[in-house]
């Protein structure tokens, strides 16, 4: 393959798959490239800083028409054969085995789905419709007149697949419901649609009357041009390819938005804290009260608008993903998706990790045949993972531990300062009308002050961080980090076992280990999504 067809790894693409119909005049082919051209130039609009990737089976008609739209367009197209290239010729003529071979030149790869052809629709109708973030059907809306048609793989789509067919089972893609976005296109030998060229949104129910498929779509291609945006602002590391340099900035783009979430968050506290003071203090201006209740709120606004909190979690997800994904291809699990052990209750928004693992792994790892099993690489996510929720969880405590005894000293100096100013007034003889406010100004205005003001400091203090403390859930996380410790822990035995000699398969450790991790962090995700920033009040 040349150079000029390589297709970067270094971004999230828009996967485009097309299905449809073979038969299609030729007065025909014109109109309906403009309307896939639309869809297409509709989708850039939408997304400027997200590249499109189609993926077409280049077979007559409606296949070749998309897949030479999208390369006079500069979109890369991979070639979904569903048998080798000599088997496959057969079912064109001549003309149209020339177009076919003009074409594949073209794709940027080439990915064979199957060796016989009895299989070999159906299997690249499932896999198109698995890496497909949108489905754009050629479809004139009837039912299929064969196995692995259009309406076939438009029902991949837009109905739950519970259960694969016997003859389709060992498959490992099983596609998510998805939008699908047909053209009405007529057949050269049918009856011809009224509405032919149209372009039809079809979105998939998830439940009885669900109308939100379609919203949240929308919120999903924001959310992965977003977070292309976030990625180019870090470069690859020169030597860092695939996988392990898409972890890597994923990891810098979390941490720097974890950053700018924790400052706000602070910022949030510290208003709050100077708000409620300014509130006590009684001749302090009223306009200072004002700046300091507004402040809060500027803050609030900020993060909210800019939502740093549910990017930096998201992207902390999508690195774990990426992360379990580079680990169990080391050890040899190269066929194991992890979209398909994570976050599989969650659709909406959350539903656009999932894709975005998707994506990667078709761009970096789809095409590996047999990989050579990297018994370094493995052993180094163990022990680095060992080592992370080993550390986290004395952070945690020790933050938790530090938060309690602040509190408490607060609240002891406020008591101290309390008991200090009652027996200095008490000595002046001022202490019933410093309790009453009967007390001339300005003669013990500091000492009336301290009687009361540093202990409900103390306690507005100590609410702030039981506050902090529950949005943190410290205690909770150490706890979880502790369990995942353990889990690692154990696993590093078994390995080092097995390295003495003992019966074992490392495979089946790292296959479930990055299991358990990927649980231990999407339920980590919806926690957190539980607690979102917001404006303390105390």
């Amino acid at each position: 393959m040349s150079a000029q067809h390589e297709i970067p790894t270094d971004r999230l693409y828009l996967v485009v798959g097309v299905t449809g119909h073979r038969d299609i005049a030729k007065e025909d082919e014109a109109p309906l490239r403009a309307a896939f051209a639309t869809a297409l130039s509709e989708l850039e609009a939408k997304i400027p800083h997200t590249p499109l990737l189609v993926l077409s089976g280049l077979a007559a008609g409606a296949d070749s028409l998309a897949a030479e739209e999208a390369i006079a367009k500069g979109v890369p197209v991979i070639a979904c054969l569903p048998m080798p290239v000599d088997e496959y010729e057969r079912d064109f003529s001549s003309e149209e085995r020339m177009r076919f071979r003009t074409l594949l030149a073209a794709c940027s790869r080439v990915t064979v789905r199957s060796d016989e052809r009895e299989k070999g629709y159906v299997e690249t109708g499932l896999f198109i419709a698995h890496y497909s973030h949108l489905l754009v059907a050629f479809w004139d809306g009837d039912e299929s007149r064969g196995a692995g048609g259009t309406a076939d793989v438009v029902g991949m789509r837009m109905t739950p697949q519970l259960d694969a067919a016997a003859d389709v089972a060992n498959i490992p893609y099983l596609p998510d419901l998805g939008p699908v976005w047909q053209i009405v296109t007529p057949r050269a030998n049918g009856a011809r649609p009224s509405d032919a060229y149209a372009i039809k949104r079809l979105y998939p129910k998830r439940f009885l009357h669900d109308e939100t498929v379609e919203h949240d779509f929308g919120v999903i291609l924001g959310r992965i041009d977003l977070y292309n945006v976030d990625l180019s602002q870090t470069p690859p590391e020169r030597g860092t390819t695939g996988l392990e340099a898409l972890m890597d900035r994923t990891d810098a783009a979390a941490n720097r938005l974890q950053r700018l979430t924790n400052f706000y968050q602070m910022l949030l506290f510290a208003c709050a804290f100077v708000a409620a003071a300014v509130q006590i203090i009684a001749h302090l201006p009223s306009l200072l009260k004002a700046i300091g209740l507004l402040a809060a709120f500027v803050a609030y606004w900020l993060a909210r608008k800019n939502d740093y909190e549910n990017r930096y979690q998201d992207y902390r997800a999508l690195a774990e993903g990426l992360r379990v994904q580079r680990a169990w291809d080391a050890a040899g699990l190269q066929r194991q998706l992890v979209d398909k052990a994570y976050l599989r209750m969650q659709e909406g928004e959350l539903q656009w990790i999932r894709m975005a693992l998707r994506a990667f792994f078709l761009l970096c790892c789809e095409d590996q045949t047999a990989v050579a099993e990297d018994r370094r690489l493995y052993e180094t996510w163990v022990d680095a993972q060992w080592a992370y929720y080993r550390n986290r969880s004395s952070v945690l405590m020790a933050n938790k531990h530090w938060l309690d005894r602040i509190g408490y000293a607060a609240f002891g100096l406020g008591v101290a300062s309390t008991i200090l100013s009652a027996v200095l007034l008490a000595e002046r003889g001022q202490l019933l009308c410093a309790l009453f406010e009967t007390c001339a100004p300005p003669a013990s205005t500091i000492l009336m002050n301290l009687l009361t003001v540093p202990v409900t400091m103390a306690v507005i203090l100590e609410t702030l961080f039981s506050n902090y403390n529950d949005r943190q859930n410290l205690e909770g996380n150490a706890r979880r980090y502790q369990r995942m410790y353990h889990v690692f822990e154990n696993a590093r035995e078994q390995l080092h076992a097995i390295d003495q000699g003992r019966p074992g398969n490392p495979k089946e450790i790292v296959l479930t280990l990055g299991r358990a991790a990927l649980i231990e962090h999407a339920d980590w995700l919806i926690m957190r999504r539980d607690r979102p920033i917001r404006v303390v009040l105390v």
